[in-house]
């Protein structure tokens, strides 16, 4: 479904579309440095796929980062 690395992870639009057959997705993902907070790679590709999904009419409901002890909503900061 998508390659992590490191630093980043790459997921392509296909991917994101399967699964979503409700017409709704969250996508989830942790940071190995176990910060929640969200980097400009993590905005973009949320903005990614909210494109790529609005194609089909999914809307993406959240995307959260996880860290230790701790995770992140897009939603509730109000970035989506």
């Amino acid at each position: 479904m998508w390659r992590a690395e490191r630093e980043s992870a790459r997921i392509s639009k296909r991917s994101g579309v399967r699964g979503t057959e409700r017409y709704r997705a969250h996508n989830a993902h942790n940071h190995p440095s176990g910060v929640a907070e969200p980097s400009q790679a993590d905005q973009a590709l949320t903005e990614t796929l909210q494109r790529a999904l609005a194609l089909v009419d999914v809307k993406v409901l959240d995307h959260f980062v996880v860290g230790r002890g701790a995770a992140m909503s897009f939603a509730e900061r109000g970035l989506l």
